[in-house]
């Protein structure tokens, strides 16, 4: 592979022996390789003498004899004659590809000139002995327009003698000279199709050509682009058939660019059988291009780059359907896949700016946008929000009441955008920011976490209006009765990285994390990255804001030791003669789960590299009716806000947790999420890098958040790395039902669809996906 890219770049083609590279001596001393020589350099001035000397009075008779005098110069001067060219055996219709096998002359050409490449002009001589490359690991030229030989039909381009003669004729009846014309005719329609064929220049155009220095500077500039255009072709052909070890990395970590299955396609079960009764559609989002390439002009050819998310809840996202049908197949049921890149306008982008030119400030959470530092000081650049020209990859919601329908899909991000995707094909229907809803919720940052009521049927967010001295938080209300929304209360409090919040029957607790922004407001305006502007204070408390959906106002706040919580589990009202409400969270004690996220990070662990481990706790808010009699708003004193009181309900480590829609709201009992197999074992290895699990979390597990003393249930795989799990209620019970997630092969590089027995964790069924999907902190949910 290596020759073969070396002798492209030489501007040789290895066919067989067929043609042999000409080195610049031979063409000084007129000795070549081969049947090949060259003429004299005193021919051309030669002819000129000669040509001036004849030259007539009449203009046309001066440039036929022109013609004539060229023609017949190589027997009247007194250079070197030219060899006569050999007969090749071809038919006189010979194409130019018969023209540029191993037997064509090469034409004489003019002093200084290097004779082109047949790869400058974009021709590939091929042999017909050598089969074409086919197979997609090799780094061959396949064979496209056949062999070195054929027919003048088989060549659009190329000129036969019966064309030329025809023209020749016509020349001849056309003016009275017909000794002249007819003679000199006949000479152009007697001459080879190798000396007319395109790119070939005549003797006499050469000769004005070399007259005129700024026309001979423009052709080499020509010629060497079509040489550089051509090698960056032949290498870009070589990487896409070649796959390096760093490249087969990449795809075992799960995380490259996916590729998207726009047609319904019906999955192949791989183990088990279909689920009893399993009916509905489960609808996932997540990263789905982390790479995006570009091309970068040089001074003689392109090359191409590549723009790479740094965080992964930054990279463009992909939406995933796979549809439950048990009464297709013939009654044995069907399970249908199909994804799609809803992203394509920002792709786009990102290529034609070599980098995104982020619209609002911390729309990323940790990326290098590829900009100069001037842009950060110039006024930004403000895009029509349409369909795929936002980035919303963080969170996908189910009947979310949208520009007058609830029939749809919308995905969330953390700057105040969603998508409207349809539920039946995927495609992006609008992107809408919150305050195209509502002019009350402007915002620049919000949840990307939604919470349903399914009691009300209302959506709820929180939004951040971040200012110059203070930021504001907004809870805000979507409904079918209220499609444009309200605001259920506002507060003011310092800028932090709000992922989800809780939801229960009465209030709406926003946790404020210990952020703080180290150059102050101006800093984060000028900063793309959201955590590259905030830092995380292990110093301050987390304060929990109470919002009463009743009265429509912060009812009180409580406080809690620093803590970091990306996912909420659930909240739950205790009776009205206690008046307290417990959260359960995944909760970490920074940020830093955030952090370590980065995409090389997690291609490529180097050691000691982990992410760190979360507890499950249980945070309660007593009293509320009581605190809130003595709670004055704008005058937030920490030293008279009081305590939350915290519980640890597991030390073993998950996340992305879910729990049975049915108890949502409840007291509940168990908890599915994915973890690490190694720390649930409680291995220690896993703090030096060493061993699975390590980076990325590797089995799903069921907890008892009511009773510690019961051992988790897990599932694993060797290799493989799990997305969310869903579950999916079979009855009433708690634990009854399916658990469905889909988990990425490293060792296959696959993807495949895994449906678990909720209770007792036993695998019902394994297909596989008709393409990888990467791996994903992403969200999912059902829809039955």
């Amino acid at each position: 592979m290596e020759d073969s890219k070396t002798q492209a770049a030489a501007g040789v083609e290895d066919t067989d022996g067929l043609s042999a590279p000409v080195s610049p001596k031979a063409h000084d001393t007129g000795q070549g390789g081969g049947d090949r020589t060259e003429q004299p350099q005193e021919r051309a001035e030669d002819d000129g003498d000669t040509e001036h000397r004849n030259q007539a009075d009449s203009i046309l008779m001066e440039g036929m004899q022109e013609i004539a005098i060229s023609d017949d110069s190589s027997s009247s001067s007194g250079g070197q004659k030219p060899p006569p060219l050999k007969a090749t055996g071809a038919p006189a219709e010979a194409s130019y590809a018969a023209a540029g096998s191993a037997e064509q002359q090469e034409k004489p050409r003019s002093p200084g000139r290097r004779p082109l490449s047949p790869n400058a002009i974009g021709i590939v001589r091929m042999s017909s002995k050598s089969p074409a490359t086919t197979h997609p690991l090799q780094g061959g030229t396949s064979a496209g327009a056949g062999s070195g030989r054929g027919s003048a039909a088989s060549s659009p381009k190329g000129r036969s003698f019966e064309s030329a003669d025809r023209t020749a004729a016509t020349a001849a009846t056309a003016t009275p000279m017909t000794s002249i014309a007819a003679s000199t005719a006949s000479a152009v329609g007697r001459a080879p199709a190798s000396r007319l064929a395109d790119g070939e220049i005549s003797e006499s155009e050469e000769e004005e050509e070399d007259d005129d220095p700024v026309l001979a500077y423009e052709e080499e500039q020509r010629r060497r682009f079509r040489l550089a255009e051509q090698r960056r072709m032949q290498k870009e052909q070589l990487a896409q058939r070649c796959v390096s070890s760093e490249e087969i990395e990449t795809m075992r970590s799960g995380l490259y660019n996916a590729r998207e299955s726009r047609n319904a396609t019906e999955l192949r079960i791989l183990n088990g059988k279909y689920p009893d009764g399993l009916r509905g559609s489960l609808f996932m989002v997540g990263p789905g291009s982390l790479d995006i390439s570009y091309n970068v002009q040089g001074e003689l050819e392109q090359s191409t780059r590549a723009f790479t998310f740094g965080n992964l809840l930054d990279a463009l996202p992909l939406v995933t359907k796979i549809t439950f049908d048990p009464n297709a197949g013939a009654g044995s049921g069907s399970i249908v896949h199909r994804s799609r890149l809803v992203a394509g306008q920002m792709a786009g982008r990102i290529q034609s700016e070599h980098g995104i030119n982020a619209r609002i400030p911390g729309s990323l959470y940790q990326s290098e946008s590829n900009q100069t530092v001037l842009t950060r000081f110039m006024p930004r650049q403000t895009y029509p929000i349409t369909a795929e020209s936002e980035s919303c990859g963080q969170g996908v919601h189910l009947f979310v009441p949208l520009q007058g329908s609830s029939q749809n899909i919308v995905c969330t991000n953390h700057t105040g955008a969603l998508q409207n995707i349809d539920p039946v094909d995927l495609r992006p229907r609008a992107t809408v920011e919150t305050r195209q809803i509502n002019g009350a919720f402007a915002c620049s940052l919000s949840t990307p976490q939604m919470q349903h009521d399914a009691d009300t049927r209302e959506h709820f967010m929180v939004l951040q209006d971040v200012g110059f001295r203070s930021t504001t938080y907004s809870v805000v209300s979507i409904s079918d009765a209220h499609p444009d929304g309200y605001v259920v209360a506002s507060f003011t409090a310092q800028p932090s990285v709000v992922h989800s919040f809780s939801l229960t029957r009465d209030y709406v607790v926003v946790p404020v994390y210990p952020y703080q922004a180290p150059v102050g407001g101006p800093g984060y305006r000028w900063s793309d990255s959201l955590l590259e502007t905030l830092e995380f204070d292990r110093t301050q408390p987390v304060v929990f804001y109470v919002v009463s959906r009743e009265y429509r106002r912060v009812h009180c706040v409580y406080r809690a030791p620093a803590l970091f919580a990306m996912h909420q589990i659930n909240a739950v009202q205790e009776p009205a003669a206690d008046d307290s409400v417990t959260i359960d969270c995944v909760a970490y004690e920074d940020d830093t789960i955030l952090r370590r996220l980065r995409i090389d990070s997690l291609r490529r662990a180097s050691a000691g590299f982990a992410i760190p481990s979360a507890q499950i706790r249980r945070y309660r808010l007593p009293r509320i009716t009581m605190e809130a009699q003595h709670y004055v708003p704008g005058s937030l004193r920490m030293a008279s806000v009081p305590h939350a009181h915290v519980l640890v309900l597991r030390n073993e480590p998950a996340e992305l947790p879910s729990v049975s829609p049915a108890f949502v709201g409840r007291p509940y009992t168990y908890l599915y999420g994915v973890s690490h197999f190694d720390r649930l074992l409680r291995r220690e290895d896993h703090l030096q890098g060493a061993g699975p699990g390590s980076t990325v979390y590797n089995c799903l597990v069921k907890l008892n958040v009511a009773d510690p003393a019961v051992p988790p249930r897990v599932w694993s795989r060797n290799h493989c790395l799990p997305s969310e799990p869903v579950f999916v209620p079979r009855s009433d019970a708690e634990d009854d039902g399916y658990l469905v997630s889909v988990f990425f092969d490293s060792m296959r590089i696959a993807s495949c669809l895994l449906v678990l027995d909720a209770a007792t964790f036993e695998e019902i069924l394994i297909a596989q996906l008709p393409s990888p999907v990467p791996l994903s902190f992403g969200h999912a949910k059902f829809a039955i």
